[in-house]
């Protein structure tokens, strides 16, 4: 599936969670900055909060208890249930939970956001999957955690891949290439369908949503249960800390 990703105001949603429910979606970048630990020039203390919570009440989620994590690239995945009493974490970087008071926040400026259901046990999550999640493999993370806990298959995930930076605007080093080459050399298809030479640079270009795409399947998520943006965070409707820098501020996939 392609392109299921609808654009509202101040976000997207994926058209195909929503008959099962659920909201999954992904901010721009005029809902503001929605990350505690990415203070954008002159913003005030306590801004981003709000943001949050304002695009839970223009989704109708005002009830919901926000569940945020200072992010670090790990693949770390947490659990949200009934004893959990604490909504903030350090190092984690997705959650997956079957409570239904419940809205995760993640945050990314290029980033890709993996967005998971689980259509029979009716369980959620959402994954912050840069390169180094990519790499470190927080997609096989997610759904080994999700099969422990809720006895998830894989068969049965609705999957959303996006919004992220698209290949065409992610240059990647020589020492990134042989990094992904040495580690997935198994893989051949992960590599040759992930990274392509820009003919007039001579430099090399990943696709982190492709490459997710191709490892999803790999896995056993099946090809049409996998909804992919065709949106790309280099607009400049969206943060994009490869356009802006270090004041780019962070939008939310929930």
């Amino acid at each position: 599936m392609f392109n299921m990703f609808v654009e509202k105001d101040y976000y997207f949603y994926i058209e195909e969670f929503e008959k099962y429910g659920v909201r999954a979606i992904y901010t721009k970048k005029n809902a503001g900055n929605m990350s505690d630990y990415c203070k954008m020039t002159d913003e005030k203390e306590g801004t981003q909060k709000q943001n949050r919570e304002k695009i839970l009440e223009k989704n109708d989620l005002k009830d919901k208890q926000m569940v945020i994590s200072y992010q670090t690239h790990t693949n770390n995945i947490q659990v949200i249930d009934l004893n959990t009493k604490n909504y903030e974490f350090k190092d984690i970087d997705g959650f997956i939970t079957n409570r239904r008071d419940i809205a995760l926040f993640t945050f990314y400026a290029d980033c890709l956001p993996i967005f998971v259901y689980d259509i029979k046990n009716r369980a959620i999550g959402v994954w912050h999957s840069g390169w180094p999640g990519t790499y470190k493999g927080i997609m096989k993370s997610g759904l080994e955690a999700m099969r422990k806990t809720y006895g998830t298959k894989n068969k049965d995930i609705l999957m959303g891949l996006g919004i992220g930076i698209q290949q065409e605007n992610y240059e990647v080093g020589e020492d990134f290439y042989n990094k992904f080459c040495e580690k997935f050399v198994e893989n051949s298809e992960l590599i040759s369908k992930s990274f392509k030479i820009n003919e007039k640079t001579k430099k090399y270009h990943f696709d982190n949503i492709k490459f997710n795409e191709i490892m999803a399947i790999s896995l056993g998520i099946k090809k049409e249960n996998i909804i992919i943006s065709l949106e790309n965070t280099w607009n400049e409707m969206f943060y994009s800390y490869r356009r802006e820098g270090k004041k780019a501020g962070r939008a939310t996939a929930m």
